[in-house]
């Protein structure tokens, strides 16, 4: 896997300073990380996949305010599966944003990356 475009990425941020910036980094390797504007994720998870199931992942964290969107402003993802599957019910969302889709891509190979090095993904929101 090249991993390249994880580490110290802050691409996607570049540009937004003083607006909501997610850092999503491996607790065990923290040069593999990656600076997101939080527009970005929105643009993936503001309108969440409704098919009869209770919300995993980013969308629950995103619409039920937990983990990295609770007062504290940061969480460890340990359950790295659930995450992915969350995120891949977007795959085929056309996004608001053209760069979207590139975070929604870097979002899954860091996380990816993570589950094959048997990781935990640290989150921020600051």
């Amino acid at each position: 896997m090249d991993i390249g475009k994880i580490i110290n990425n802050g691409k996607f941020y570049d540009g937004y300073e003083d607006e909501p910036e997610i850092i999503l980094s491996l607790s065990e390797k923290p040069e593999i990380n990656i600076h997101i504007w939080e527009g970005y994720f929105a643009d993936i998870f503001c309108k969440p996949v409704f098919n009869g199931k209770p919300w995993t992942g980013f969308t629950r964290d995103y619409q039920e305010l937990k983990g990295m969107y609770d007062d504290d402003g940061t969480a460890v993802i340990d359950n790295i599966p659930e995450y992915l599957a969350d995120i891949l019910q977007y795959k085929d969302r056309k996004f608001t944003f053209d760069e979207t889709k590139d975070v929604f891509e870097l979002t899954i190979a860091l996380l990816l990356y993570a589950s094959l090095n048997h990781c935990s993904v640290k989150t921020q929101l600051i």
